[in-house]
């Protein structure tokens, strides 16, 4: 027999020997989101009373150009048990959040693909593409020293995300409240970085940013206007000395020179007049995806 519905607390080691298999992530790594991803609810596929799929939504808003908002929650950690797979228990638990959301008034649903042969699979399931990013990969000898005067300091997440939404207000893109800011800025501090708020030529932005690996730094969202982005990532290396930089920045502004635009996250829209109205967004901006 195959039930689908929250999860219980007495299901969390399940879930967590689940994710662990799914996705081979530490136990810290885990840990951190069951002990601080309180905003977050976890949907759980049983079949004959054992979990074998599972899914978390984490609430966020859609900001909308024009100063309107649309209701979220995007989809994290969706994962089947390898040997429960084949049998359409992905579809399955994705049909029962579309459910579970409309019955809490949701808008739409987004999700981040683990890989790009994932869209595909999406788009079967009434997903369509929505969000991008603008991509650049940089060497250290590419980027030079900071300009003097231009300064970079760990940034609290209230201060974060209000200077976050102001530099991205009018254009559309995921805003995700102070809590799950923070809830990034832990994902960064364990691998060795932070948020950042840089002033790059008297101008303002924000970073998140954390190591890959020994000699890599990834740069999950860099917010600053196209003119300053040079300066900002000199500040960065300064900050975390690695061999290669992986950047990532809104993909309505020109970025980089030698920057690409990829898709990056889906959406499912319940609302059918917000779907009318954005349906043929491509360029929306989601930045963060918890990855």
């Amino acid at each position: 027999m195959v039930e689908i519905r929250p999860g219980r607390p007495e299901e969390i080691a399940c879930e967590k020997g689940l994710w662990k298999l799914a996705f081979g992530d530490d136990d810290e790594y885990i840990d951190y989101f069951y002990r601080r991803g309180e905003d977050s609810q976890v949907l759980v596929l049983l079949e004959d009373g054992v979990v074998r799929t599972m899914v978390a939504l984490f609430p966020v808003e859609l900001s909308l150009p024009g100063g309107g908002k649309a209701s979220s929650s995007y989809i994290y950690a969706l994962a089947t048990h390898p040997e429960a797979r084949k049998k359409g228990f992905g579809r399955s638990i994705l049909r029962y959040v579309d459910f579970y959301l409309q019955e809490h008034g949701r808008d739409c649903v987004t999700i981040v693909p683990a890989e790009a042969s994932l869209h595909k699979f999406f788009e079967t399931v009434d997903f369509s593409e929505c969000f991008s990013t603008r991509k650049m990969e940089l060497l250290r000898p590419m980027i030079g020293a900071p300009a003097p005067g231009d300064r970079l300091e760990p940034c609290a997440p209230a201060d974060y995300e209000a200077l976050r939404e102001a530099l991205l207000a009018g254009t559309f893109h995921v805003s995700y409240g102070e809590r799950l800011i923070t809830y990034q800025q832990g994902l960064s501090q364990m691998a060795r970085g932070d948020l950042y708020r840089l002033t790059v030529d008297g101008v303002e932005g924000v970073a998140a940013a954390e190591h890959l690996d020994e000699e890599s730094i990834m740069v999950k969202e860099l917010v600053i206007p196209t003119a300053q982005m040079r300066g900002a990532m000199a500040l960065l290396a300064q900050r975390l000395p690695a061999r290669r930089y992986h950047l990532r920045t809104p993909p309505f502004w020109d970025g980089v020179s030698g920057s690409y635009l990829q898709s990056f996250a889906m959406i499912k829209w319940f609302d059918k007049d917000m779907e009318r109205a954005w349906r043929e967004t491509r360029r929306g901006y989601m930045g963060l995806g918890f990855d």
